[in-house]
């Protein structure tokens, strides 16, 4: 089935190294609703014949809103789309918008997982990426989530900050086991084009993690949290079995999704769309009856293969039924001087099921797929 994501752009300050779409002035927040809802309506017609299963709240800091503009998203959603009882609903937090009341509230809204941007449990860190918590307060947030009634949790954690010791990024770690969230989420830092962060390093202020250093948190992680129960079920990405993100999982199995929201990406029947990222054109292209998109593709069929073998490594692996169901090509056979090589490199292992990356394989997994296919 597919999914629903809306993308909330709104924030209390733009963090150094983030690249998705928001803005610190909230002065046209009524304006967004307003037009969020009415994008929401005009696609209900085009998909009226699917059931949705899971639905996911992204920022900006969807937890920045109230109870009631959340509750009126909802109530739009489930008036004109078919969801399912057993959805999966998330909705990211930060740890600084949230108290003991505000929690007891989001209770009794059909949101049944949340996402905590933690990134960090070491103060100096925190203040280094511009994060409005500390972590004490992560800590707390994390524990009233938990004592009101929110088991579903996940919470991120970036690795390779310019100046972070091994010592420091284990701390992190072991920080986040004792809290006993469901999830995980571990990213190695990203210096993206534009960002305050690209800009810093081109002037000589911060630099890169040393590459060998990044390697071995990374390879630490996986072997940790393997360790302490959490299966590794994407490059980034950790869970106690049966808690694996179902909203994210349709991503790189190249199932279908609706996205509302400035900047927001689309991908049905074939179809890619990415939504305005200024909120004021946005805006502007709702109220004119017009779709909000500013770009949209056809999936060629190449593009496809390529995208499936990308997603389908960085993630469960590339099921051989699957992958011929889908694009009359025999992998095995098509791709065997690849399949050899990842094999003799210890990089993936195979059966006559599927081929999956081993952890060596997801440290270099992006330079295997430029390079392989």
């Amino acid at each position: 089935m597919p999914g629903i994501y809306l993308h909330i752009p709104f924030c209390d300050t733009k963090c150094i190294y983030c690249d998705f779409y928001s803005i610190t002035n909230h002065s046209r927040k009524d304006e967004f609703l307003s037009a969020i809802k009415k994008e929401i309506v005009s696609r209900s017609i085009q998909l009226k014949d699917r059931k949705f299963d899971t639905i996911f709240l992204g920022g900006g800091t969807p937890s920045l809103l109230s109870y009631a503009e959340l509750n009126s998203l909802f109530e739009i959603l489930y008036k004109n789309y078919n969801i399912s009882g057993s959805s999966e609903i998330t909705m990211e937090a930060n740890p600084g918008t949230l108290d003991k009341d505000k929690l007891k509230e989001f209770r009794s809204l059909p949101v049944n997982r949340l996402s905590f941007g933690v990134q960090s449990f070491i103060d100096m860190e925190l203040q280094f990426l511009t994060r409005i918590h500390n972590a004490q307060t992560a800590r707390d947030s994390i524990s009233e989530a938990q004592n009101a009634g929110f088991d579903n949790i996940n919470l991120d954690l970036i690795f390779a900050l310019p100046g972070q010791s091994m010592d420091n990024w284990k701390y992190n770690l072991d920080e986040a086991l004792k809290l006993g969230t469901k999830h995980i989420s571990a990213y190695s830092l990203i210096f993206e084009k534009g960002t305050v962060l690209y800009t810093m390093r081109n002037k000589g202020e911060v630099k890169n993690a040393d590459i060998e250093l990044e390697q071995q948190m990374y390879e630490y992680t996986m072997q940790f949290l393997e360790d302490n129960g959490y299966m590794q079920y994407e490059i980034s990405n950790y869970a106690e079995p049966g808690y694996e993100c179902r909203h994210n999982l349709k991503y790189w199995t190249l199932e279908e999704y609706i996205a509302f929201g400035p900047s927001a990406s689309s991908y049905i029947e074939g179809q890619r769309w990415t939504n305005s990222k200024n909120i004021g054109r946005y805006i502007e292209l709702i109220e004119s009856g017009k779709p909000a998109y500013d770009f949209i593709e056809t999936i060629d069929e190449q593009t496809s293969v390529t995208e499936h073998i990308m997603l389908g490594l960085r993630s469960r692996g590339i099921y051989f039924d699957d992958f011929k169901s889908k694009h009359n090509i025999d992998f095995p056979e098509k791709y065997a001087k690849a399949v050899n090589t990842l094999l003799e490199n210890n990089w993936a292992e195979s059966d006559t099921e599927k081929l999956k990356l081993t952890r060596k394989g997801y440290a270099v997994c992006d330079e295997i797929v430029t390079t392989l296919f």
